[in-house]
């Protein structure tokens, strides 16, 4: 008896909608196969082709002869997981991989879009908000989004500052602004406002 091989390939697919994995293995010159999620009837996005064709071999026995189809064990990963201070294991195959894969890059997608939208939104109540008069109705949108109603403004502010410096009178002359601009610093208590930048642009000797 001839051993006959005939090719198999393995399709590995993902559901977008509905986040199912179909797996189908199907002889290579075969009929077409569906490209639909059987769950949702959504288009399936395909993950992978792999070769899964099984070699044959014939063994002969006293009465009558079978075929051994030997098939390698499918690879799988064991994780350990720590939740509310209790540990347990999950086993994953290559299939169960793939999948949470293609969610991650999923949800990254997902969020990225939330995050322009959400960007969007802000820049046009920024605009719109204080002229506005719908802004109940604006500021019921911003609610519901979790958007604050905030907006950053620049400004420039003027402050007198009194120092008490200590100079070496051994050293003779002393550069008055050099020492304030290298040693003075601005800062801010609120998170509300930010320091940019700050420069010292007059310095005198004397208490006013």
């Amino acid at each position: 008896m001839n051993d006959i091989k005939e090719a198999w390939n393995k399709w590995d697919y993902v559901c977008p909608y509905c986040d199912a994995n179909i797996v189908m293995t199907i002889k290579s010159n075969g009929h077409p196969h569906s490209e639909t999620c059987p769950k949702c009837f959504q288009p399936l996005a395909l993950m992978s082709v792999v070769d899964a064709t099984i070699e044959s071999s014939t063994t002969k026995k006293e009465e009558t002869n079978m075929d051994t189809l030997t098939e390698t064990p499918a690879q799988t990963m064991k994780l350990d997981w720590v939740e509310n201070d209790v540990s347990r294991t999950e086993e994953y195959t290559e299939s169960d991989v793939r999948s949470l894969v293609y969610r991650d890059k999923s949800y990254q997608t997902k969020m990225n879009e939330y995050y322009r939208k959400e960007s969007q939104l802000r820049t046009l109540l920024e605009e719109v908000y204080a002229d506005s008069d719908e802004q109940d109705t604006l500021s019921q949108i911003a609610e519901i989004f979790d958007v604050p109603l905030t907006k950053e403004i620049e400004v420039t502010a003027w402050v007198r500052v009194a120092l008490t410096i200590e100079v070496d009178m051994a050293e003779g002359d002393y550069d008055l602004e050099d020492l304030v601009s290298n040693n003075l610093t601005v800062d801010s208590y609120d998170s509300i406002v930010s320091i940019n930048n700050h420069e010292v642009e007059r310095v005198e000797e004397g208490a006013y």
